[in-house]
């Protein structure tokens, strides 16, 4: 009789293989780092809209309801500080706006102004830097090249520091990014237009998206002339392209508002996702459980939507989330060339408006330069959320993952 006996080494490795498949139990493969930042950061623009209404006026995004061009506030004067005269900006002796006139600060300039010379017998308030000449020096001598570095010196921060300050205007609280040139407060508008933009492409994403499940499941599952028919179709919509048609119909459409664009760019959002799942479909109908189900007497809309669509859910997601970023920057070339909706504050709109306005030229980067940030948080959330659900949907890139990370 033969007895085996553990050895210590396999003894003290159970612990930590129990350990190890306790926490592989709870492994939540949703739980994706790209997939939540990517979310969080798309979730917040769509709250942006329905949070701001209550912390900020969004009827500031209308036309003349704010001071023109002003800057944001963090653009500062020649003191530093956000909101305050410059020194320049008030000479001294100037009158108040009570009539008294302040008083001069003593200078230190070479000569006087006066075609007389002044008055030889009155007292300097403060030591002239060129001497105590008794005739006051010679108001028709040239400065010397002190006083023009002086001068220099004192104009070059008023006009480096605070270009934009003389330019347009003293930035305010009341403003905090600024305006434009129709009167709109930019954080009104961010607020209203950021999350239109993002509903134009959910809206026609969610429709593309619904098309082609219906298509694909079908020419996939049904094979046949069915599917060469859908197949020959959505082949031949693919290769059209699509900007220059929405152009052409943006151009005949009189009156644009977020639904009927989204419409209009549904109308090429759907082929993508029917090639796509007819290609999933056609991978998995042949697996055992979806033979079973025909065994056991299941409709083929069972099959389809009952059995093999919730396995393909993380494809689907992925693929949604895709479209979504295609479609919102379909909106936003017709936008930018002027085919969006005109009266609904939207970020490609905004960007119009900036170009027409020729703000790049004058130096306004706020009017265009915040909603094309916005749309990089948008665009950025949704790639981190379509690299996520790769992740999510194909064991193998977890698994790569995994392995890189031990």
């Amino acid at each position: 009789m033969t007895t085996t006996t553990a050895s210590p080494s396999a003894a003290g490795n159970q612990p930590q293989a129990h350990a190890k498949a306790k926490i592989n139990r709870f492994d939540n493969p949703w739980l994706n780092a790209k997939f939540i930042v990517g979310l969080c950061m798309v979730s917040s623009v769509m709250l942006m809209g329905v949070v701001g209404q209550f912390f900020w006026p969004v009827e500031l995004s209308y036309p003349a309801s704010s001071p023109l061009n002003l800057p944001p506030v963090w653009v500062t004067d020649i003191s530093g500080v956000p909101g305050q005269p410059t020194a320049a900006a008030t000479p001294a002796g100037a009158a108040t706006a009570t009539g008294a006139s302040t008083a001069a600060a003593p200078t230190a300039t070479r000569g006087g102004t006066s075609l007389t010379g002044g008055n030889p017998l009155a007292r300097p308030t403060a030591q002239p830097s060129g001497g105590t000449s008794l005739t006051g020096g010679n108001p028709l001598a040239r400065p010397t090249a002190q006083a023009t570095v002086q001068a220099a010196a004192t104009e070059r921060p008023r006009l480096v520091g605070a270009a934009a300050v003389a330019r347009f205007g003293e930035p305010t609280w009341d403003h905090p990014l600024g305006t434009e040139s129709n009167g709109r407060d930019m954080l009104a508008v961010l607020l209203v237009g950021a999350p239109r933009s993002l509903y134009i492409g959910l809206i026609a994403a969610t429709i593309g998206m619904f098309i082609g499940i219906i298509l694909g499941f079908t020419a996939g599952f049904m094979g046949g002339w069915v599917d060469a028919v859908i197949r020959t179709i959505s082949d031949s919509v693919v290769v059209i392209p699509a900007l220059a048609v929405l152009i052409v119909i943006g151009a005949y459409v009189k009156t644009i508002n977020i639904e009927s664009m989204a419409l209009l760019l549904a109308l090429f959002a759907w082929p993508a996702p029917t090639r796509f799942i007819r290609a999933q479909v056609l991978s998995m109908r042949e697996r055992g459980y979806v033979n079973m189900a025909r065994i056991s007497g299941a409709s083929s809309f069972d099959i389809m939507f009952k059995e093999m669509m919730p396995n393909m859910l993380p494809y689907l997601a992925a693929s949604y989330t895709g479209n979504v970023s295609g479609a919102i920057l379909a909106a936003t070339s017709l936008e930018v060339l002027g085919l969006g909706p005109t009266r609904i504050p939207t970020l490609g709109m905004t960007i119009f408006y900036a170009i027409r306005a020729a703000a790049i030229l004058r130096g306004m980067w706020w009017w265009w330069g915040i909603p094309i940030a916005a749309l990089v948080v948008v665009f950025s959330g949704l790639f981190l959320m379509t690299a996520g659900l790769d992740e999510i949907a194909n064991p193998r890139l977890r698994g790569r993952k995994k392995a890189a990370a031990a």
